[in-house]
């Protein structure tokens, strides 16, 4: 167990917050804290942490890696359970976060329905951070995974987006001891931060699925976008032979920074494509729907060229992370895009739509690292 040895902040000014609604909630909390721990145990909060595998880590059979890394770097393992995730329990967690991501907010419950969670609470030295959250929010990289370094978890382990980024972390002790909360009673933090911890044997690292899933984003793209090249009628082999190509670099799992390096050109080049056989097919439309009364004809045509126009914006979005940002109906083309088949698996809805969900902070966050978001448009301030 980490030595005891004492640090120069107080560990209760962690419950202090700027926020209104925060500073009250961890006010309580703290008045909890005080009454129920002895001086001892208060002096450890700077030593846990609190920290989740989310369900696609747990689906992509990546929660024993993971927690193998966190060994590794010296975060023990005191306390662990595996569990569904209820909306409470989600909208509990992340409280603070929710107000600030209201528009996207629905995708987290549909996420979170995937699969179970591994909840931690975590023992270490905090080294040189502040504390051990610090150090191992360092350790898992930022919460978009396509900016962080090698070395980052999220990025290593190429996490598909902000949601489906492999796992979450506190922030700070007063943020940890609250998160920890929502899994386990104070009554087991307290024995934590006393010294005790819960064996994890050989058998309870196995949080596996029977048939783990492969959820890496672009994999999971090429995926749908072979599908909806199957339904092509004009273009199909044009598109078809982008797409292959972008089979082999997708299936070379090369690193993150190079797989998209790699893919930028050929992302840009379906997307182009695709775009520009959907334009002459509503062209065509035009024509017909402009040519002389025949309503037979018109709903063979009509029906023949639904589904090549749904098909092309779905290759046409997933090709283009700027566009997908700017698209405002892609729930009524994920709708489509499952009735006409394209779509046949949950995962690969649930991957789409919340990549959509995060995709204009995605973009934002790419731009802000200096790295360059895949698409043909012209960069905009």
């Amino acid at each position: 167990m980490i030595a005891n040895e004492g640090y120069g902040r107080d560990p209760l000014s962690f419950f202090q917050r700027e926020d209104q609604l925060e500073n009250e909630v961890y006010s309580k909390l703290k008045e909890v804290l005080e009454a129920e721990a002895d001086p001892g145990q208060i002096e450890m909060l700077p030593k846990m942490s609190f920290a989740m595998i989310k369900p696609d880590a747990y689906l992509r059979g990546l929660a024993p890696i993971v927690i193998s890394r966190l060994e590794e770097e010296g975060f023990h393992i005191a306390k662990f359970d595996v569990r569904k995730m209820k909306s409470r329990e989600i909208d509990e967690l992340y409280m603070f976060v929710k107000n600030r991501y209201k528009e996207s907010w629905w995708i987290m419950p549909k996420v979170f329905s995937m699969a179970p969670v591994v909840p931690l609470i975590l023992i270490g030295d905090p080294m040189e951070f502040e504390h051990l959250s610090e150090r191992l929010r360092e350790l898992i990289g930022p919460t978009t995974p396509d900016i962080g370094k090698p070395g980052g978890m999220r990025y290593d382990l190429k996490g598909a987006n902000r949601v489906l980024n492999i796992i979450h972390a506190s922030d700070d002790p007063a943020s940890a001891l609250r998160e920890a909360l929502v899994f386990f009673s104070l009554d087991e933090i307290l024995d934590v931060l006393s010294g005790g911890s819960e064996p994890l044997d050989a058998e309870s690292r196995e949080f596996v699925p029977e048939e783990p899933m492969d959820l890496r984003r672009w994999r999971v793209f090429n995926e749908i976008k072979l599908e909806a090249a199957d339904l092509l009628e004009q273009g199909r082999q044009d598109i078809v032979s982008l797409l292959d190509r972008e089979t082999e670099i997708v299936e070379m799992d090369l690193p993150m920074d190079e797989e998209r390096e790699s893919l930028m050109e050929i992302e840009n080049a379906i997307s182009t494509k695709a775009e520009k056989i959907r334009r002459e097919i509503l062209n065509s439309a035009v024509k017909e729907a402009r040519s002389p009364a025949d309503i037979g004809r018109k709903i063979q045509f009509s029906e023949r060229v639904e589904e090549s126009l749904v098909s092309l914006r779905i290759i046409e979005l997933l090709s283009d992370e700027v566009k997908l940002s700017k698209y405002r109906d892609f729930d009524f083309l994920l709708l489509k895009g499952i009735s006409t088949g394209i779509i046949t698996e949950n995962y690969q809805e649930i991957v789409a739509h919340s990549t959509w969900a995060v995709a204009p902070q995605m973009v934002a966050d790419l731009k802000k690292s200096g790295k360059k978001p895949i698409t043909i448009l012209k960069a905009t301030k």
